[in-house]
């Protein structure tokens, strides 16, 4: 017993340096990304407006793929329809669609004049993920010069296209992507969506550095997808990603490959989603993210000519410090010894999102389970990992993609 003990020290001592260090890292990644975000904003606005009146004002098609959205279609529609910016169309694709769909989209265009909506009445071509397929479809349709790629479950505020533009044009990037300001009703959804699509981008991933071109990882939201025309056919649109299922991330990835700035940005301001609306929505959503996102990597590793020797050291490590943010100090703080630097390691990890929480006006009862949703996102994610390995399909959307 003394042995073990003496044995689990050096661990223990190992767990809360990498704890440690990696709170001072995602620190500073966070207020980086905040400042970034603030400076996008502020560059965007900042610009004078006689400079604005004298651009030329480009035309924006406005895509939207849909299939059995019936709950959401025609707010999400009527929002689109309804913005401040002169110059734009909006496209609507009916995806075979069950739920009568197509009879609301049919209705809104007998209303709207603006709105131009397809029935989709052919398959899905064998190796497409059917959304990407209604995208690429819907931007063969498209005479604008911007192409904004959204989904039928978002509302938009009358300037989410005249703002969104502006942010492109002041960022001189090919492609924009927005986060949108997340409604949650359920419990699942107040614990698991804001954790997933704001605090971990907001610590994960380098804002700055993906607007730049140095990051080593793309990222996109397809909730908001505003794309340069000639980019988007030049790479191919969305036929050269057609396999993906978490295409969002694989067009920017595309994008940044061939050479196109991309920039993420704050989107609250432009458009709101409510994603999910029970717990096994948000079980399977998420469950097809990161199943997917597992192809994805080793897509990136092929693209990019990486070693794949990198991906067998990268997934333990990746998974050593995941527990070391939000499973070991939680263990340690009520079992193990030193539960006061185990404590120092659960506050300032509750002041991280506490710092996001606040920027983003979400409530504030989510600082508080944001252990509940670490180990949400571990349980969907060994979940994910174990039919990964089992070459199980997925079903989303009614469709059934193999793995």
């Amino acid at each position: 017993m003394h042995r073990l003990r003496m044995l689990s020290t050096p661990m223990e001592l190992l767990a809360h340096l990498t704890s440690l260090a990696l709170l001072a890292w995602l620190t500073r990644k966070l207020f980086a990304n905040l400042r970034f975000l603030r400076q996008a904003h502020c560059r965007a606005m900042g610009q004078p407006q006689q400079a604005q009146k004298a651009m030329p004002v480009p035309r924006v098609s406005i895509l939207v793929p849909v299939r059995n959205e019936a709950a959401t279609i025609t707010s999400c529609l009527t929002s689109l329809l309804q913005q401040t910016y002169p110059e734009s169309e909006v496209i609507a694709l009916d995806d075979g669609s069950t739920d009568g769909t197509g009879a609301q989209l049919d209705v809104l265009a007998a209303h709207y004049p603006q709105l131009r909506v397809i029935h989709a009445i052919d398959d899905v071509p064998p190796g497409w993920n059917g959304k990407s397929y209604a995208c690429q479809r819907l931007a063969e349709h498209a005479t604008g010069d911007w192409l904004l790629f959204t989904d039928a479950d978002t509302l938009h505020t009358p300037q989410s296209v005249a703002r969104g533009l502006v942010q492109a044009q002041a960022l001189d990037v090919a492609l924009l992507s927005a986060f949108p300001a997340q409604q949650t009703e359920t419990w699942s959804e107040r614990l698991m969506v804001s954790f997933v699509l704001d605090f971990l981008p907001l610590i994960g991933l380098d804002f700055c550095a993906i607007w730049r071109g140095t990051s080593k990882r793309s990222a996109a939201n397809g909730q908001y997808l505003l794309a340069r025309a000639a980019a988007y056919r030049a790479i191919g649109g969305h036929a050269s990603v057609r396999s993906a299922l978490v295409d969002d991330f694989a067009l920017a990835e595309r994008f940044r490959s061939q050479g196109y700035p991309i920039a993420l940005v704050d989107g609250r301001e432009l458009l709101s989603c409510r994603m999910y609306a029970s717990s096994q929505e948000v079980w399977d959503g998420f469950s097809k993210n990161v199943l997917a996102a597992l192809s994805m990597s080793a897509w990136q590793q092929a693209s990019r000519q990486r070693p794949p020797w990198r991906m067998f050291w990268q997934g333990p490590l990746f998974a050593w410090g995941y527990a070391c943010l939000f499973i070991i100090p939680f263990w340690r703080v009520v079992f193990g010894r030193r539960r006061w630097l185990a404590g120092i390691e659960i506050g300032w990890l509750g002041l991280l999102r506490w710092i996001a929480t606040r920027h983003l006006k979400r409530p504030i009862d989510e600082v508080v389970t944001t252990p509940l949703a670490a180990w949400g996102v571990m349980a969907i994610g060994l979940n994910a990992l174990l039919r990964r390995l089992r070459g199980g399909e997925i079903r989303w959307k009614g469709r059934l993609y193999r793995n």
